[in-house]
């Protein structure tokens, strides 16, 4: 390309207003790429976004690609506009949150079922709100705030319960959408590799798209069956929880050898399929999780870091039946890496670290290092120290302490009320985090009131038989608390139950200043 055509394709500013982008929006002139991730933002950031606007705050540039598009289908979030063919539709290739939620929320012809875009504003106290129980009549809809005759329309018929500073409010909103001005950037040119290269660089910038999903834009599309999407989907069946995609790249990268955070776009060479990768990091992975169940790891949820993942899908796809010794040395790398950290340097750089310890071949011709070489590389990254005391409060499901805790306490084997153990992978499959319930009801972030007591059944109360209680380390002591009422006197006694159980069950897996040795096979010489 020469210099005069690298100025004309130069992204060009503009900046629209709010109802011209959605005018744009819903009129089907913006497409949506199919390597977009899909709508992922909650109630709280779209919040945030109108906030920032309502102040004046800037939201970021929106970077468009203008394209033919063929007659079809646009989905922003739940709505759906079909969208007739065009030699000059606008492409996002960022800045799909700020639109979706922009065009959901105010589009007035979309009755928006999801809650995420019912935004109601407090003309009173001047922020915007979620629908609860009640809307009080000074609580505005944002969607009536975008023109200036739904606006005066509300206002009229509530007329009779707002105060003169509502409608001074009221009014200033609807100016604050309507004057509020959205810059973009205009890439113009056909050519798709100058889309990408745009993408990538806007996503290497600032927060970045997954690079699951950039790895599915660039080798993937909707009709092919390998993909990290692909693989996720089908690992549900194992009812271990959703793998993240990144992960799922990760260990492809792994399973190829050398640099997981390399580059991805020239990952593959003519004539190689994806999908035949994507079926090999399938079975690894399923490998992996086998292996973590079998240390007693019954779900994702539960995982003190995921981590180990891609490690343990490249450990054994290299090594499919590993000594039963060099697999308890496996098991010490994992238990000290989640107790005391993978590395000092950061979870990228210990990850990276990691997978070349166990595959570090650049080339098809480089050695592989056997078993116990992989895994005695592995412990060599991980610190050979006693675990920390842990602490039951303040309590986290999502903190690696926190999860170590949990796992302790699904190693009692949970019971529930008729005596049989209670199936924890099936409750975090069903309710998340929410499986982890309220013993007893306690504003205290307490390990001590939490528990794997089935969510659909009543609280234990302290009657129930005495090895069902103590299988939630609830002793005689704490049972006689419960029947009483006194929660303080319930939490001081069960933790006095779970802590040794809690700081025996992970020093036993951290197993520190073990003995590092070759497995006795290694060792025996033929006569």
């Amino acid at each position: 390309m020469d210099t005069k055509s690298e100025l004309i394709n130069r992204p060009r500013p503009s900046t629209w207003s709010i109802p011209e982008l959605v005018a744009e929006a819903t009129s089907g002139n913006l497409r949506i790429p199919n390597f977009q991730r899909k709508f992922t933002w909650d109630q709280s950031d779209v919040k945030k976004l109108f906030d920032s606007i309502w102040r004046g705050f800037p939201i970021g540039n929106l970077l468009l690609w203008r394209n033919r598009a063929e007659a079809g289908t646009v989905n922003l979030g739940p709505i759906s506009i079909q969208a007739d063919a065009r030699p000059d539709a606008l492409w996002v290739v960022d800045g799909q949150q700020r639109i979706t939620s922009i065009v959901c929320v105010l589009n007035k012809d979309f009755k928006a079922q999801d809650e995420r875009f019912q935004i109601y504003f407090d003309l009173r106290r001047k922020h915007f709100v979620s629908k609860g129980k009640g809307v009080p009549p000074w609580w505005i809809p944002v969607s009536e705030a975008l023109e200036t005759r739904t606006l005066l329309s509300w206002l009229r018929e509530k007329s009779v319960d707002l105060e003169e500073d509502d409608l001074t409010v009221a009014d200033a909103l609807g100016g604050a959408i309507r004057d509020y001005q959205v810059p973009a950037y205009i890439v113009e040119g056909n050519d798709d590799s100058l889309l990408r290269e745009v993408f990538d660089r806007v996503n290497s910038a600032g927060k970045p798209i997954g690079r699951a999903e950039t790895f599915h834009a660039l080798f993937a599309s909707e009709s092919e069956p390998g993909s990290p999407a692909t693989v996720v989907e089908s690992l549900k069946r194992l009812r271990f929880g959703e793998i993240d995609a990144d992960r799922v790249v990760q260990s492809l990268l792994a399973l190829r050898g050398g640099d997981v955070q390399r580059d991805i776009r020239d990952e593959f060479d003519a004539g190689e399929d994806p999908a035949e990768w994507y079926d090999l990091v399938e079975v690894a992975l399923e490998r992996a999780i086998s292996f973590l169940r079998s240390e007693g790891v019954p779900h994702l949820l539960l995982t003190p870091s995921s981590l180990p993942l891609p490690v343990l899908a490249v450990f054994f796809h290299l090594h499919p039946d590993p000594d039963p010794w060099t697999r308890q040395l496996l098991s010490k790398w994992l238990w000290r890496g989640w107790a005391l950290g993978f590395g000092q340097t950061g979870q990228t750089p210990a990850l990276r670290q990691a997978i070349r310890a166990v595959n570090p071949k650049k080339k098809r011709n480089d050695l592989i290092p056997n078993e116990f070489d992989a895994v005695s590389a592995l412990i060599k990254l991980v610190p050979d120290d006693e675990p920390p005391v842990p602490a039951l409060e303040p309590f986290k499901t999502n903190s690696a302490a926190g999860r170590l805790c949990l796992l302790a306490l699904a190693s009692l084997t949970p019971l529930d009320r008729e005596g049989n153990p209670v199936d924890i992978a099936s409750e975090l499959g069903k309710n998340g985090s929410a499986a982890i319930t309220e013993l007893v009801p306690s504003k205290r972030a307490n390990l001590a009131s939490r528990g794997f007591w089935p969510i659909e059944m009543r609280r234990p109360n302290g009657n129930e038989d005495d090895n069902i209680l103590m299988s939630h380390g609830i002793d005689s002591v704490a049972a006689h608390a419960l029947r009483i009422g006194n929660i303080d006197e319930f939490l001081e006694a069960r933790s006095s139950v779970i802590l040794p159980v809690i700081r025996n069950y992970v020093s036993v897996r951290v197993d520190a200043r073990a003995l590092i040795r070759p497995p006795l096979s290694n060792l025996l010489v033929e006569d």
